[in-house]
């Protein structure tokens, strides 16, 4: 039986039956779509974009009523900091002590991990340099780093409740990241992956995790080598865009992008992929979710694929936000908290240890968080997909806390989580 993508009250508060429709009248058609993948192809994109300029006809503004030029703190390029300072919050010894004295607090209520809030993980001085850094997240530069913790120091439940604790002073509520409902996604190179080692040798694409608006990275442990999140001001590709290809803007703000939902019902929506609303330019996309990711999450036959202007559109994300990003370092420990709505990120190609330290390779803890009052503004269509993620209150998804990678017989990791659906 095929999974409902929607919950029950979510299919009759948003109207979502209706997309049946529309996509039989798109199955009748049967147009032609692009040549694109998952990996990126410059030379297949400079033909395109080549192409489409020469064929002329393409509007020459941005689209009516949108901005012409974003500034501010969110508009930042690649020298825009001079120091990591700048983003980057160190815990002092002092923070450390207030740390073991909140999680003593919080173990008092003989509660999960799951269920910890700032009120239970009081943290009376080091909460005014979280509470900074929200704000920052939110109204300012977009992304901020706690530093200073070691995994090593404490077992598995009390970390857990830690870096749980430390995001609560970010955003409380956290949300379903698949359809399974994972509330932690363990990003770790799965055992017998090796078939597949590219995956992890080259770099990857630019984009958000779908539906978020703060993520959380936890780096509870590092790569050999590489394997660091990349970031890039979707703010700055809008500009650059809106000063050299307005077209490509048309493109990316019509509502007719086709999302896989991967064999669920329905088996796929459409929305834009940027949004001007409210006064802010928002960002929202997987590119695994508009032209798949072989071998792991083949796009499903049948559904629509992407247009020569959206494969143009979607690639000149990526090249744009490499002329603006940065990579900032990433320390066993840290916690990266990143505005979905406004930034881009990346992993690097990595390669994890060999030998007896082949199990310490490259692992993050995923977590989606939503701060109510501090969220921007949503359009419809994001309302429908924070709701989907945040607000599935009815019990269809079961929240799962997966606190380490399952693993079976002979220590092989079986499940990790989902991915950005």
């Amino acid at each position: 039986m095929t999974q409902n993508y929607y919950s029950r009250g979510l299919r009759a508060r948003f109207a979502t039956d209706g997309i049946r429709a529309e996509q039989a009248r798109i199955a009748a058609a049967a147009p032609s779509y692009a040549d694109i993948d998952y990996e990126i192809d410059e030379q297949k994109y400079l033909a395109r974009s080549k192409a489409r300029v020469e064929a002329g006809g393409l509007p020459a503004e941005v689209p009516g009523g949108w901005p012409t030029k974003l500034e501010g703190p969110l508009a930042w390029s690649s020298d825009s900091f001079q120091d990591e300072s700048e983003y980057v919050y160190t815990l002092t010894d002092d923070d450390k002590t207030e740390l073991l004295a909140a999680l003593k607090t919080f173990k008092g209520y003989g509660l999960e991990p799951t269920k910890v809030t700032k009120e239970m993980f009081p943290l009376p001085n080091l909460s005014k340099h979280l509470l900074a850094m929200c704000s920052d997240i939110y109204e300012g530069k977009g992304f901020g780093i706690v530093r200073g913790l070691n995994p090593d120091d404490y077992p598995l439940h009390d970390l857990t409740s830690i870096y749980l604790g430390i995001s609560s002073y970010i955003a409380e509520t956290r949300g379903k990241q698949d359809q399974r409902g994972s509330m932690l996604i363990h990003v770790v190179k799965r055992n017998g992956d090796d078939a597949f080692d590219d995956e992890y040798g080259s770099d990857k694409p630019f984009h958000t995790d779908t539906v978020t608006d703060t993520l959380c990275l936890f780096a509870q442990s590092l790569a050999a080598a590489g394997g660091r999140s990349v970031l890039a001001s979707a703010y700055t590709v809008y500009n650059e865009l809106a000063a050299t290809r307005p077209d490509l803007i048309h493109t990316l703000a019509a509502p007719d992008w086709p999302f896989d939902t991967f064999g669920r019902d329905p088996p796929y929506y459409r929305r834009a992929l940027v949004y001007y609303h409210d006064n802010r330019i928002i960002t929202a996309f997987s590119r695994r979710l508009l032209v798949g990711h072989a071998p792991f999450d083949p796009r499903t036959p049948g559904i629509p694929g992407l247009t020569e202007a959206q494969a143009e559109a979607l690639d000149a994300i990526h090249f744009i936000a490499r002329k603006h990003e940065i990579k900032p370092r990433m320390i066993r420990g840290d916690i990266r908290f990143i505005n979905n709505m406004a930034l881009l990120h990346r992993r690097e190609a990595f390669a994890n240890p060999k030998g007896e330290d082949a199990a310490k390779g490259r692992h993050l803890v995923r977590v989606w968080l939503n701060n109510e009052e501090m969220c921007w503004k949503l359009p419809q269509a994001l309302r429908l997909a924070w709701a989907r993620v945040f607000e599935d209150t009815e019990g269809e998804r079961e929240e799962h806390w997966d606190y380490a990678p399952v693993r079976g017989e002979g220590g092989r990791i079986l499940r990790t989580g989902g991915s950005c659906d």
